[in-house]
């Protein structure tokens, strides 16, 4: 209830003295969607109004200023005013501040809707501390509400006639009582099943209950008039503030302080920090999440990859054509073994040994690429099970400490990363730079020589290194892959079919005076159609 009336009502009491009469000397805000109103007064002393207007956390109190103070100045017209008196709206969260030459500062904490608003004489709005689109109307709020009056059984016909849970009738007659306190009244009335089941229309109060509720309400009322500061926490974390004792509250430890006015200052201090926090464990827990959903649409890439694994019929292919070269006719553009049917794709062009030669070496090819995927497959494994732990231990948890440890590490990880694109299939990283000083730190500085280098050909475009962990080719469909992304990283990636030379990185040497230029030995080339391969 830190921006609740009866809360508003009693630091307003606290300050008045403080406030009325002193001069507006700045108006500045440094933190986002939170104004500072820097005071002087006959003491000498400046001090400061802090008015928080963020969505999830409005607040306003008196503090000391700082010896400096920066930011952004706002609300200029106000600056150099006296404030002639400060009161507060009643039954509202609203705070309105007189100021000399009949201007007022409205300050409306309204949750997400709480904003600043300079009004001049004629009840017309003249600046706003926040933009929201909407043009408001701040004077409007000025009326107030009354609370209801009665007798008990006034109270309970008053109740049944109003529409809504009980909750939202509760805060019908008496509006204050929304939040903390309309729990605490519940909770008086009938313990913490009623409190839980104040905010379904399903749960009705007969006329017990709705007895209860005025006797919890009266007395409440009572202790608001004597205010007794405190904030309750969770171990260190700040869970809600109070003017008084909160029933529902009572696992919780509280602090207690000696005015209204410090106890929101110090609930502003925690809250912030421990807004803070969270935010730091949401974003830990959101770049984990979504670290853990790239490892494992990689894992299930690389898996794919491997389950359909050709070494083996390769290697059988050649070794039927090896034992049945007499049977190989010249120019066929397929062999059918008797027995199995099993027909095999020839190169009309080649002898039946050359054929069976070939499928030897997609074999080899398509073993070296299991050897890498497998490789790396068992590395992201490890990595994805490091990544579920800290996961779980986020989400469970963890201290404070651990969390920060682990959010720089994470922050050191991403900071490791390559400058370069990256992409990968079958456990394959391909490498791509992205301009012409990066295409040559890519290719000169962090390709190994086995690497493979590919370019579109005849077109200025990226350089595309795969790191490849044998002195042969990976298998043609890895070639096609990063040929088809080399493709689309340069001028040509508009034409319908693009010839795009590879050669390994050891043949590939530097052009002198212009960067990314280079010339290429014993290079290959590969037809494919530009795109970035899902």
């Amino acid at each position: 209830m830190v921006n609740n009336y009866f809360t508003l009502k009693a630091l307003i009491g606290e300050i008045r003295n403080d406030v009325v009469g002193s001069t507006i000397e700045a108006c500045y805000t440094r933190v986002e969607n939170t104004l500072e109103v820097i005071l002087s007064g006959d003491t000498g002393q400046s001090k400061v109004l802090v008015i928080s207007c963020k969505p999830r956390a409005n607040f306003f109190f008196l503090r000391q200023a700082p010896k400096r103070h920066t930011g952004a100045n706002v609300l200029r017209d106000i600056v150099g005013r006296t404030i002639l008196r400060i009161d507060v709206v009643v039954n509202e969260r609203t705070i309105v501040l007189g100021l000399r030459g009949e201007k007022t500062l409205i300050v409306n904490l309204f949750g997400p809707h709480a904003n600043a608003y300079l009004v001049g004489s004629a009840g017309d709005l003249e600046e706003a501390f926040l933009r929201k689109g909407k043009r408001e109307t701040p004077a409007a709020s000025l009326t107030g509400n009354s609370l209801w009056r009665g007798t008990p059984d006034e109270f309970e016909r008053a109740f049944e006639n109003v529409i809504g849970t009980p909750l939202q009738k509760l805060v019908k007659l008496i509006p204050p009582f929304s939040g903390e306190l309309g729990k605490e009244a519940f909770y008086r009335a009938g313990g913490e099943v009623l409190m839980k089941g104040a905010s379904s229309k399903a749960t009705r109060i007969g006329r017990d209950i709705a007895l209860s509720l005025f006797e919890s309400v009266t007395k409440m009322l009572d202790e608001l008039s004597r205010p007794v500061p405190r904030i309750y926490y969770d171990g260190g974390d700040p869970v809600a503030m109070s003017t008084i004792g909160l029933h529902y509250l009572n696992r919780f430890r509280d602090e207690r302080f000696d005015s209204v006015n410090l106890c929101v200052a110090a609930y502003s201090v925690n809250a912030e920090r421990h807004e803070g926090d969270v935010r730091l464990r949401d974003d830990l827990t959101g770049k984990l999440s979504g670290r853990k959903d790239e490892l494992l649409r990689t894992i299930g890439k690389i898996e794919a990859d491997i389950s359909g694994n050709r070494e083996a019929k390769y290697r059988m292919y050649a070794d039927i054509l090896m034992a049945h070269l007499g049977e190989v006719q010249k120019g066929a553009d397929s062999f059918v073994e008797a027995g199995t049917g099993e027909t095999i794709r020839l190169d009309p062009g080649m002898s039946g040994v050359q054929n069976a030669q070939v499928y030897y070496e997609k074999a080899k090819k398509a073993r070296e690429s299991y050897r890498q995927a497998s490789a790396r497959e068992e590395e992201l494994k490890k990595e994805l099970a490091k990544v579920e732990a800290e996961l779980r231990n986020v989400e469970t948890g963890a201290d404070l400490e651990t969390i920060s440890m682990m959010s720089k590490e994470e922050k050191a990880r991403e900071e490791a990363r390559t400058p370069f694109r990256e992409f990968e299939t079958s456990g394959y990283m391909i490498y791509v730079g992205k301009d012409a000083k990066n295409n040559d730190e890519l290719t000169f500085g962090f390709a190994k020589p086995n690497d493979v280098f590919l370019h579109a050909r005849g077109v200025s475009g990226s350089h595309v290194i795969i790191r490849n962990g044998s002195r042969e080719y990976p298998q043609k469909a890895v070639l096609e892959f990063a040929a088809r992304i080399a493709a689309h990283y340069s001028k040509a990636r508009t034409s319908g079919i693009v010839p795009v030379a590879y050669t390994m990185r050891k043949f590939v040497k530097k052009a002198k005076g212009q960067p990314g230029a280079v010339f290429m030995d014993r290079e290959e080339v590969i037809f494919v159609k530009p795109g970035i391969p899902l």
